[in-house]
């Protein structure tokens, strides 16, 4: 009997350290991540949509994961001095100084979260028709 549950013990802990490990690879944008917060699959995959448009420095693509009016995309570069610190998206910032890997998750109400990366912040509510947008965005090292 104590070998069937040590044997039962041992496949439910591989089980359990696979699907963690497996989850984790569908979510490499956490793998910095150490809160207890969970991120809703569909905020995560907005996220994840969000940070390609980014990389390709699309802002008419940007604007398409942000809530109408809300949020300015800029290319102009901000001054070296201020460079990272602003309320816009800046392009230029997004080639250079950018960090996409989530540092912190905070849940502000059911459908509001803060992102927060090592170089910015970044706020989303989840809509009735569009899924989460991005509804405020700040550049700030967390120091």
């Amino acid at each position: 009997m104590r070998m069937v549950l040590s044997i039962c013990g041992v496949s439910l802990f591989l089980f359990l350290t696979t699907a963690r490990a497996s989850a984790e690879e569908q979510r490499p944008l956490l793998k910095n991540y150490r809160g207890k917060e969970r991120l809703p699959n569909a905020l995560y995959k907005t996220y994840a949509d969000l940070i390609e448009a980014m990389a390709a420095g699309d802002g008419s693509r940007i604007k398409r994961y942000c809530l109408p009016g809300s949020v300015t995309v800029t290319g102009e570069a901000r001054p070296e001095k201020h460079r990272e610190y602003g309320q816009d998206i800046n392009l230029p910032f997004l080639a250079q100084g950018f960090q996409k890997e989530i540092e912190g998750v905070s849940k502000a109400a059911e459908d509001v979260y803060l992102i927060r990366t090592a170089t910015s912040a970044l706020f989303f509510v989840e809509t009735r028709r569009s899924g989460w947008k991005l509804f405020r965005y700040l550049d700030k090292p967390i120091e």
